[in-house]
Parts: C-alpha cells; sequence; structure tokens
C-alpha cells in the first residue's frame, strides 16, 4: 500500500509540473501550396519562456532538416517523392515543457505533371479556353477560380505585370471576395471554357485536388482580356511628405486594426506602395 501511495505521489507531482504548459491555443496549418512547394503558419509569438522552431522530417531518408522562419510561416520545396513530417517544435523554459505539433505531407501525385493550357478566341476576345492535364482518375477533381485585377494588379507595369512571380501575387494582391468572378463548383471537368465579364488583368487560377489523398496544387495564370501589352507606361509621382498610410491588412487581405508580434502584415500607402513587415517586440 505504501508503494502504491508513493507511485501514485509521483504521478501527481509529474502531471502538477505539466500542468503550467498549455498547449491548446497554438495553431499550426498548411496557408499554401504550389506543386511541390509548401508553406505552413502558426499564432506562436516568442518571449522570455516561449520559443519555436520548424523541422520537416524525411521518411525516404530518416533525417530531419531545419527551416527557416518567417515570422511565425515558413515553407519548404519537395524534390523527391515520399512521405514527409513538417513539425512545429515548441518550448517552454519557464516550465521545462515541450510539444510538437505535426503536419504529413505526401507527395505522390502532380508536380511537374500540373499543367493548363490556354486557347484565346480568334472571334471574341472576352472568350478564353483553359484545359488542364486530365489524369483520367476517379480520384483527382479540377477547379478554376477567376479573379479580377485589384489596384495593385493594374497599377503594375506591363513588365512588372509580366514577371510577377506567383509568390509575390500570393501576398500582394488583395484576394477581396468581390473581385471573384467565377469558381468551379463540382470538379469533374478539366476543361473550361469562359467569358470574362470585362476588359482588363485577370488572375486565372486553376487546381487539382485528389480525393483519396487529399494533396492539391494550383498555378496562376495572368490574362490580358481584350487588352493588349501597352509599350509605355505612367506613374504617378507622389511627394514624401503627402505619402499616407491607407491600412493595415493580414495575409487574408483583411484589415486590421492592431499587428499582432511576430505576424506578417502589409501595409498599403496612398501612392500604391506595399510594404510587408512583421512586428516585435
Amino acid at each position: 500500500m505504501k508503494k502504491l501511495l508513493f507511485i501514485l505521489t509521483i504521478l501527481f507531482t509529474t502531471l502538477s509540473a505539466k500542468a503550467g504548459c498549455d498547449f491548446s491555443g497554438i495553431t499550426f496549418k498548411t496557408i499554401n501550396q504550389q506543386d511541390n512547394s509548401f508553406y505552413f503558419q502558426t499564432n506562436m509569438h516568442m518571449d522570455s519562456c516561449w520559443y519555436y522552431t520548424f523541422t520537416t522530417y524525411s521518411y525516404l531518408n530518416d533525417e530531419e532538416y531545419n527551416l527557416d522562419n518567417n515570422g511565425g510561416w515558413t515553407g519548404v520545396t519537395f524534390n523527391q517523392k515520399g512521405k514527409y513530417e513538417v513539425r512545429l517544435n515548441v518550448f517552454n523554459e519557464c516550465e521545462k515543457c515541450d510539444t510538437i505539433f505535426t503536419i504529413d505531407v505526401d507527395i505522390t501525385i502532380f508536380g511537374k505533371d500540373a499543367t493548363c493550357t490556354v486557347e484565346s478566341s480568334p472571334n471574341d476576345c472576352k472568350v478564353y479556353k483553359f484545359q488542364m492535364k486530365n489524369f483520367w482518375d476517379t480520384c483527382t477533381e479540377y477547379f478554376y477560380q477567376v479573379w479580377k485585377g485589384d489596384d495593385w494588379v493594374n497599377n503594375l507595369s506591363d513588365t512588372e505585370w509580366k514577371n510577377a512571380s506567383d509568390s509575390l501575387i500570393y501576398f500582394d494582391y488583395s484576394w477581396e471576395e468581390d473581385l471573384l468572378e467565377y469558381y468551379t463548383e463540382d470538379g469533374k471537368s478539366p476543361m473550361m471554357q469562359y467569358r470574362f465579364n470585362d476588359s482588363g488583368r485577370y488572375l486565372v487560377i486553376p487546381s487539382y485536388y485528389n480525393k483519396c489523398t487529399q494533396i492539391d496544387t494550383w498555378m496562376f495564370t495572368k490574362v490580358n482580356v481584350c487588352t493588349p501589352m501597352k509599350t509605355t507606361s505612367t506613374k504617378n509621382i507622389v511627394k514624401a511628405q503627402d505619402i499616407k498610410i491607407i491600412g493595415y491588412y493580414d495575409m487574408l487581405g483583411r484589415k486590421v486594426d492592431y499587428m499582432e508580434p511576430n505576424k506578417l502584415y502589409v501595409i498599403i500607402y496612398n501612392n500604391g506602395r506595399r510594404q510587408k513587415v512583421v512586428r516585435t517586440r
């Protein structure tokens, strides 16, 4: 009986030591993916007690690799097919406790096979045909989104618009709901023939989703609808003293009144400039 009480005392002491470590409010999720490149985000912040790291583990090589911490988010490109585990490693030095949040990644499909051809109509400049590669299986679904150019897109020069990378578009485009002109609902057809509502710059986002493995991938397609590329461009000149901040926005394009520490935000100025910032304590 004394031995049992001693064991229960040790167990209670251990549980009491861990009681101060509350991990329930921590989130860790996938926020973006293109081909084999994945981006992950946490709401964690660092202080004198708490800190965290990002790592990825390869089941193929049986090795763990450190990932960059970009103020609460990280990205990694998987160059080999196989299974991986992306980890958020959380530590509390004050309470002497730690835990790991994991996200499984299985690179088995899509990759460079994810393609989409674009064909314009010779008879109507607003009509386009988009064709994703058909995988001819029961797992793959095909989706399209059509987004109209926002102020940031429309203020780019032709060269800037042509050379804008997918990551630049993802973080700098506003993604306001009223700019979404069309989206696929059933996912059955890899082909979309679409007539745009207006002329101008558009973003068309073809995406695959595999129901069996729950892997998806997407790609940006820039379309100039009934608008030929201009040979020259002009920009308004704003004096430094006239430059003002219009607002602060999170990575989903939502306006915020307060910037949380260690999270990425976008500051928009009245001259069209956008600046990505991370607030520190």
